[in-house]
């Protein structure tokens, strides 16, 4: 099965929205039009086999190819060689943090735990019965959220040196924050790119694994990508079943047992617009222009709007800020739902708003927020 005829529809960056609506959400998020279509096309008939998407066999030749060909682009775009493995494993991204720390830390191991987020603190959650947990880092301590500074070279960091490894969050969807660069440790390192994986470039062979879900900048949810060197997870736990074993995943082809058939397409397809789109230097303008525009009318209305982000770790992809009062919140988000601007509101616990604009996002629809943004807080100031 061949995945060329989509390639030049994916060309052209996202523009309008759907049915006069901007979707903001942090995920499941923004689709492009154009994978969508072709998504509804193979549901009914995937390859010219009569069979549709979702009623092939995993097992059978149309979704081996598929299969194929996303782990191919892939490796494209991450840039990895044969060290590392690809995966498509079943679950979210929490899913795997279980089985990371099931693989690592069950026989008496010790993972070292960046918490800049309220994700990483439910991979956190999910190593602290499996094994050790040493926090090195805490970027949610105090009002505002942050990550450690690139420019002490890890120095901010604490991590005993015989830790199996260091897990991170690199994009920190509802604080705001974002790594610059992955943290340094000398310790095998672990990444949760869930949200940002191919929005900017990043240094995916110098990881021992990173671990993204598929419903943010990938698709569907129900899946997660793993890319990780063959030798670090052939190292993991041999005391537990081989269903939570990477190794085994990677060593049945991603077919150990019933795969998420459909997600994984999804991916492939979403990795194919990705790639025509300029791949994640390309992306990475398109980002950076979206973001800089919320992030200036915070920074130019400062005394109505603010946000808890860092500004040196501001988020190029969730754009977090909240106004005075509760109330006021409120107004905005529901005089922004009026305009078509949906599903602004912040995480449960940080609360004010959350502009979550993800690789697919069109730039317009940042355009369109920062005019309601300022208009609002002329109206309200």
């Amino acid at each position: 099965m061949s995945s060329s005829p989509i390639t030049a529809a994916f060309t052209t960056p996202p523009a309008t929205p759907r049915l006069g609506v901007y979707n903001f959400s942090a995920g499941p998020s923004h689709m492009p039009i154009e994978v969508i279509d072709q998504i509804r096309e193979e549901l009914l008939d995937l390859g010219e086999t009569g069979i549709g998407l979702i009623e092939h066999s995993h097992r059978g030749p149309a979704y081996t190819d598929a299969s194929a060909e996303a782990e191919a682009v892939i490796r494209r775009l991450t840039g990895v060689g044969d060290e590392h493995a690809v995966i498509f494993m079943p679950g979210g991204a929490t899913v795997n943090f279980a089985f990371l720390a099931l693989n690592f830390l069950s026989e008496g191991g010790t993972g070292v735990y960046l918490d800049t987020s309220v994700w990483a603190q439910k991979a956190i959650e999910e190593a602290k019965p499996v094994g050790k947990v040493h926090v090195g880092f805490n970027g949610r301590g105090g009002d505002e959220f942050s990550c450690p500074d690139p420019t002490k070279a890890g120095a901010d960091i604490d991590a005993p040196a015989d830790a199996a490894y260091l897990f991170y969050c690199a994009n920190n969807t509802g604080e705001g924050t974002w790594f610059t660069e992955p943290p340094r440790s000398g310790l095998p390192l672990i990444g949760d790119l869930t949200s940002d994986i191919f929005s900017r470039p990043w240094p995916f062979a110098d990881h021992a694994m990173t671990i993204a879900a598929g419903q943010k900048n990938l698709g569907a949810a129900g899946c997660s990508v793993i890319v990780a060197k063959r030798d670090f997870i052939d190292r993991g736990s041999k005391s537990i079943g081989p269903i939570l074993r990477f190794a085994d995943h990677e060593r049945a082809k991603s077919i150990l047992n019933t795969p998420p058939t459909f997600a994984v397409r999804v991916i492939g397809l979403m990795a194919e617009w990705t790639e025509a789109q300029g791949g994640p230097e390309a992306i990475a303008a398109r980002n950076t222009l979206k973001s800089s525009m919320i992030w200036k009318v915070v920074d130019e209305h400062e005394g109505f709007y603010r946000s808890r982000a860092s500004r040196p770790a501001r988020s190029g992809l969730n754009v977090t800020f909240q106004t005075a009062s509760a109330d006021l919140d409120a107004r905005f988000l529901t005089e922004a739902k009026a305009a078509g601007l949906e599903n602004l509101a912040g995480l449960a616990g940080v609360g004010g708003m959350r502009a979550s604009m993800y690789n697919a996002f069109p730039v317009r629809g940042a355009e369109i927020l920062a005019a309601f943004m300022k208009d609002f807080a002329t109206r309200n100031g």
